[in-house]
């Protein structure tokens, strides 16, 4: 005699019926479709982030040529359309604690002057 198994849907954590083939994950064409959905937003989200990094590590490169890793007027990213708190993760350089983006990080000082680091 074969032993069922109870299996369940990921979305909505119902029992799959049983006469579902042994490989189907969802219990309905409605909970497939809502994960579809859902996996495809959060890839956007994904690539969304990664071309505002790019944009934000483009600005920093450009940045850096023209001030090296001398403090300059937060005024510079300003004019640039730079977004402050989009960043990869927070790492500590110089025992303080910047906003790392692709190849570079940088820290936004009280006094509204930026100190970037090439990584």
């Amino acid at each position: 005699m074969k032993k069922k198994i109870l299996r369940f849907c990921p979305v909505c954590k119902g029992p799959l019926p049983e006469d579902k083939n042994g490989n189907t994950v969802y219990c309905s064409d409605e909970c497939y479709d809502y994960n579809k959905s859902v996996d495809a937003s959060e890839k956007n989200k994904k690539k969304s982030l990664q071309k505002i990094l790019l944009f934000l590590d483009n600005t920093a490169n450009e940045t850096y040529g023209l001030y090296g890793s001398k403090p300059f007027s937060a005024k510079v990213f300003l004019d640039r359309g730079f977004v402050w708190d989009t960043y990869s993760e927070l790492i500590t350089i110089e025992n303080i604690q910047a906003k790392k983006l692709i190849r570079y990080a940088y820290v936004l000082f009280t006094n509204q002057t930026v100190k970037i680091w090439k990584l």
